[in-house]
């Protein structure tokens, strides 16, 4: 039983991350990559967890300390980039209407 919970489980975190991975690639705008990026930081985590459970062990601890960190620190940049630059915020071949100034 509980392997068959932990296969499903393993293959769930992976669908997720399959198609995080499609939304990061033809995402309509920046902001959806960044949080499909941050999903599969989350999905590639969760699958550690699932085969550290399977396999009993501790052995994946520091890689997924490793890699909740670089999925943290990640998105972190790339909402300083956004920052420092709004204009790419812009939707892919739309034009933005939101920023015109009223008089």
């Amino acid at each position: 039983m509980m392997t068959a919970v932990v296969i499903l489980t393993f293959a769930l975190l992976a669908a997720a991350s399959v198609l995080a991975l499609v939304r990061v690639l033809i995402g309509p705008t920046i902001i959806d990559r960044i949080i499909a990026f941050d999903l599969v930081a989350i999905s590639i985590v969760g699958m550690m967890v699932v085969l550290s459970v399977w396999w009993k062990t501790q052995l994946f601890i520091e890689i997924m300390l490793i890699f909740s960190l670089l999925g943290f620190v990640g998105t972190v940049a790339f909402v300083c980039y956004l920052h420092n630059d709004p204009s790419k915020l812009k939707r892919v071949g739309k034009k933005d209407d939101s920023r015109k100034e009223t008089p």
